[in-house]
């Protein structure tokens, strides 16, 4: 089990949950939470990559408008907490996670770094991948990364996007193939589109879209990726 502990940000200072591996194996990653910031299912997939070896952390990307850590999958709670990511700054949230990859750094002394996101956290995650703050960046069905295909000129780090084929939290129609088009012949990036499933397939029941074979088959190509990358320093 891991622990909160406070984080120097800009302007104040953020809560973050820490597990650090008994075994570490070089690599830390960061994560970008959801609108539902840091549950006990975020918590819960820290404590998993800590037993794999790698030093994590999971800042609180929304100390600004709340000083609740993380709320459980609770829709009669969803036009509250989703607020946090609509009225939030990309830019706020990208250096809230540069911030506690420092921290990391300083706790657990990683050599490699990743950060990966869901919901809005994904797409905070993806961004970075034009700059080479972190060796992987990882997005799960990251809300309007559509916006931003103008990256994809700029890419520098190895990115991987795991994308809903129904997603509804997109710019236009046919977002999903095009981010896919987009991204297609360049090395440094995955795409990978989940057939049927909805937004938020990877988080744990009870949330209703929850989809237990995506995610395995999501989970598993992460853990094969931060093996590649941050263990063994390849590219993907």
């Amino acid at each position: 089990m891991g622990e909160f502990h406070d984080i120097s940000a800009n302007g104040g200072v953020m809560r973050g949950y820490y597990a650090l591996p008994q075994a570490p194996n070089g690599g830390g990653i960061v994560l970008g939470s959801s609108i539902w910031g840091i549950n006990s299912d975020l918590r819960a997939v820290a404590d998993g990559y800590a037993a794999l070896g790698y030093a994590v952390v999971a800042p609180n990307l929304f100390w600004r408008k709340t000083s609740v850590d993380g709320t459980d999958y609770d829709y009669s709670k969803f036009d509250s907490v989703v607020t946090f990511a609509d009225t939030g700054s990309d830019a706020d949230s990208i250096d809230d996670m540069r911030r506690a990859r420092t921290e990391l750094i300083r706790r657990a002394d990683c050599t490699r770094t990743a950060a990966i996101g869901w919901c809005y956290g994904g797409r905070i995650a993806c961004l970075e991948a034009v700059t080479t703050t972190y060796d992987l960046c990882v997005g799960m069905y990251p809300t309007y990364i559509d916006k931003h295909l103008d990256m994809a000129t700029r890419i520098v780090r190895p990115i991987m996007l795991h994308l809903a084929g129904e997603e509804k939290y997109t710019s236009f129609e046919d977002s999903i193939p095009r981010i896919v088009a987009t991204f297609k012949d360049d090395p440094l990036v995955r795409s990978y589109v989940y057939s049927g499933a909805a937004h938020g397939f990877d988080f744990a029941p009870p949330h209703p879209h929850s989809d237990h074979a995506a995610a395995r088959l999501c989970d598993l190509r992460v853990a094969l990726a931060l093996d590649r990358v941050l263990v063994r320093g390849e590219t993907l």
